[in-house]
């Protein structure tokens, strides 16, 4: 499209203002008079440069997505932009909100929908992105894998691993190219974090979580020269190129100076075919880049990253970049047409200047690397062009904005840049005004029924009750009239269950494992650091809190809730409850965002325990030797399992019955481990069963018909939990109850396609049928409490991080 004759300026909305890239960007759209407008949610280097006009704050796309899409669409609205051009990772944030509003159900017609509805609307017809799911195949590193194959094009052998059972299963593997070099690495992740080199011959590293979620890729080690490329394509069609090399990296990862590779090089014709091949072959609108390494045979495709890439530093200002987006807005964007003029690079090398200085001297091993580097030194650095200089000031603010970042998320400084806009295969779930009654309200009510707190677990005493968030019911659990104070129930000798009570979990179940210790020292000091927990506790009255989502099971499976949601029912349990901490039990980052999104709303996050997770959401978990076993010894046992029937009027399974659950449950959980876990009665279980919260499965002996074993279940955002567990403990070991229930708990998970939640205990048991260990916090928000509540808060995290974490990692528990 020829932009001659255009009464009004274009207007362009770029986000992702914190990137380099994006400042050369707002230069190259400047310099061709178009007005550039950027936004992000951090302050950044673009916003003072002299080609922006404005620049605003918004909320994160990866925390609170719709309402950064909304802002993006506020903001191209209020400018008449004509374009909306992301160029870092919240381009999958911005695509994904417009694909849940595709598939969510129409909300009622109140004026906020409207707006919603309005805001969409402008987003999707002014996004410069392709729609999320082909954003998301080329963003995971296996899926691209495959559509490269759909597409011919070439690739190293490539296997994606989903579970640690698999990962476990190819660090084995003596034969073929797995045992031959390999690059291992996060299917979803950016400037090569977490990657790692394996020579030929040497196992797999250990890398921690592999999920169906969070999957890595094994890839065949290829050899030779490292390239990349930075490409503009519109409706399929290449409209911008270049072909680069980095040729200084901040360490192994991100690069810091780059050259230009000439258009007359073979290997340029040859990467801007491969470019123009994978465009077409998609009809991808959009920023896209390639990893590429040239070897002896030709070249072949490493990854993609589907936005903005380093190589846009080489486009000069008289290079018309912003000529490349202008297709974008003709109305002819089918392909069809006349072959368009392919804007290209002309600058042949360009640094960015701090970060080189700063991983310069790491990079170095030899005499010819520091003469290169000192070479390089004389190349343009785009943070300081001349006429357009980034402050230091300004650079020195974004350093600490990403160290910051990175102390509080616990993540890596380079990490940290990307910490609130990066996307790793999250779903985004537009909010609904339609609360849906159900679980939490009839369990609330069968509570009631039933007596209250007491009268379905007889250590549990709080009042129960449901609070409401994005478009959820969840219960939520106070202290009652009743409940001593902490330091009266410090002292007791039979206080109230872990499940209610953070005395009972941080301080009366350490005493019980105090006696455990072999060495009188360790005993005696930690005796005396439980003492001064248990005053701290007293005066601070740590058990005052009112906790969200608590079931009075030992595992509740919380949705997944944006900052913005979070941030709301915590304002208001505030006002509700303003002498209490409000907290969130059985908080993991498996799978979800809620601990971080707890603790960017400002809540702390305490490790409570060990937990387990199994994925059997594959056939991977079945296959393991001691489950192989397992199911051997259910199937040759005289043991069926079945649903507990229920009677179709209450909803319960008959008295008898529920009595059976109940007493074997207390044999293995109270009497066996310990009196503080929650001692139901036959109540809580018809009260589990009248409101949906558990289901149960009846281990029953197919002679007599008598129950031997139980275990009641809740399937919920994405996994299964068993936290009522139970089988006759005065029976021989050799039958092997327990272990027949846990092939049955994986294999209901697996019937119901979510991953296993396998709780705490019996560590090496779990491990051994390929469970992986993760910790589990307690979440806690207490601003708004006095100082000495703040501190007996703050005591807790700083003694459980120094002193229990460590010990229940060198201990393997």
């Amino acid at each position: 499209m020829v932009l001659a004759g255009v009464i009004r300026s274009r207007t362009v909305v770029l986000t992702g203002a914190r990137a380099p890239a994006t400042l050369d960007l707002a230069r190259r759209f400047a310099e061709a008079d178009w007005r550039v407008i950027v936004a992000d949610s951090e302050p950044n280097l673009t916003a003072n440069s002299r080609a922006v006009q404005r620049a605003y704050r918004v909320p994160s796309a990866r925390f609170r997505p719709v309402e950064f899409a909304r802002a993006i669409a506020g903001i191209a609205r209020r400018h008449r932009a004509d374009l909306i051009v992301p160029t870092c990772e919240e381009t999958y944030w911005l695509s994904a909100v417009l694909t849940a509003d595709d598939v969510a159900e129409p909300p009622g017609q109140t004026i906020d929908d409207r707006c919603v509805k309005s805001d969409l609307a402008l987003l999707r017809a002014r996004l410069f992105a392709s729609e999320s799911d082909l954003l998301a195949r080329l963003h995971h590193k296996g899926r691209f894998v495959a559509l490269l194959d759909e597409l011919g094009l070439p690739h190293p052998r490539t296997e994606v691993v989903s579970s640690a059972i698999e990962w476990r299963r190819r660090r084995l593997a003596r034969a073929g190219w797995l045992s031959g070099a390999r690059v291992v690495k996060p299917a979803l992740s950016r400037f090569g974090s977490r990657t790692m080199m394996v020579p030929a011959g040497e196992p797999l590293p250990d890398v921690g979580r592999i999920t169906a979620d969070q999957p890595w890729i094994i890839q065949e080690r290829v050899a030779g020269r490292e390239l990349c490329t930075y490409a503009v394509a519109v409706a399929g069609r290449l409209t911008a190129f270049v072909l680069y090399a980095p040729v200084w990296r901040a360490g192994r990862g991100a690069g810091v100076a780059f050259e230009r590779i000439e258009e007359s090089d073979r290997v340029h014709v040859a990467a801007r075919s491969l470019a123009a091949s994978l465009a077409a072959g998609l009809s991808f609108s959009g920023q896209f880049g390639l990893d590429l390494m040239e070897t002896d045979s030709g070249l072949t495709i490493l990854e993609c990253n589907p936005r903005a890439t380093s190589g846009i530093h080489l486009f000069a200002p008289g290079d018309r970049l912003a000529d490349a987006f202008a297709p974008a807005l003709s109305a002819d964007t089918d392909g069809s047409g006349e072959a368009l003029e392919l804007v290209t690079a002309s600058r042949t090398v360009v640094r960015l200047g701090v970060p080189h200085l700063l991983y310069g001297p790491g990079g170095m091993r030899s005499v010819s690397d520091a003469g290169r580097f000192v070479r390089q030194l004389r190349a343009p650095d785009v943070l300081r062009e001349p006429g357009d200089r980034v402050a230091l000031g300004t650079l020195a603010r974004s350093v600490l904005v990403q160290l910051r970042t990175a102390g509080a998320a616990r993540v890596s400084t380079l990490a940290a840049s990307t910490h609130d806009i990066e996307w790793n295969g999250e779903p985004v779930r537009l909010p609904s005004r339609a609360v849906q009654h159900g679980g939490a309200d009839a369990f609330a009510a069968a509570v009631t029924r039933a007596g209250g707190t007491r009268d379905v677990a007889s250590n549990v005493d709080v009042t129960l009750s449901v609070v409401a968030v994005g478009g959820e019911r969840l219960p939520l659990t106070t202290p009652s009239s009743r409940t001593p104070r902490p330091g009266v129930q410090s002292e007791e000798t039979d206080p109230q269950s872990y499940v209610v009570s953070p005395v009972t979990h941080y301080l009366h179940y350490a005493r019980e494992e105090v006696g455990e210790l072999r060495s009188r020292v360790a005993r005696l000091a930690a005796e005396g650091l439980l003492h001064v927990l248990g005053m701290a506790f007293a005066v601070s009255h740590i058990d005052d809190v009112a906790f969200v989502g608590n079931s009075l099971i030992s595992t509740n499976l919380h949705p997944q809730l944006d900052e913005a949601e979070v941030a709301g029912l915590t304002e208001a349990l505030q006002r509700s409850h303003p002498h209490l901490a409000i907290g969130w039990r059985s908080v993991h980052g498996r799978g979800n965002l809620l601990p971080e999104t707890l603790r960017r709303c400002g809540y702390r996050l305490i490790p409570a325990r060990s937990v387990l997770f199994t994925e059997t959401r594959g056939t991977g978990w079945a296959r393991v030797r001691d489950t192989v076993r397992d199911r051997a010894v259910y199937e040759g046992s005289a043991y069926r399992a079945r649903p507990a029937p229920l009677d179709p009027v209450t909803g319960m399974s008959p008295l008898v019955m529920r009595e059976r659950i109940a007493q074997l449950y207390t044999q293995l959980y109270v009497d066996k481990y310990s009196r503080l876990n929650p001692r139901y009665t036959a109540a809580f279980i018809g009260v589990a069963q009248q409101s949906g919260l558990l289901e149960f499965v009846l281990l029953e002996h197919e002679g007599d018909a008598r129950i031997d074993g139980v275990f009641g279940f809740r399937v919920a955002n994405g996994f299964l939990a068993a936290p009522v567990l139970g089988y006759d403990t005065r029976l021989p070991q050799e039958l092997g109850l327990y272990r027949m229930l846990s092939y049955l708990v994986a294999r209901t998970a697996n019937e119901n396609g979510v991953q296993l939640h396998n709780s705490s205990g019996v560590a090496a048991f779990k491990r051994n049928r390929g469970a992986e260990p993760e910790f589990e916090y307690t979440a806690v928000y207490t601003h708004h409490l006095p100082w000495r509540h703040r501190a007996g808060w703050r005591l807790l995290e700083t003694v459980v991080r120094a002193v229990a974490v460590p010990m229940v990692r060198r201990e393997g528990l």
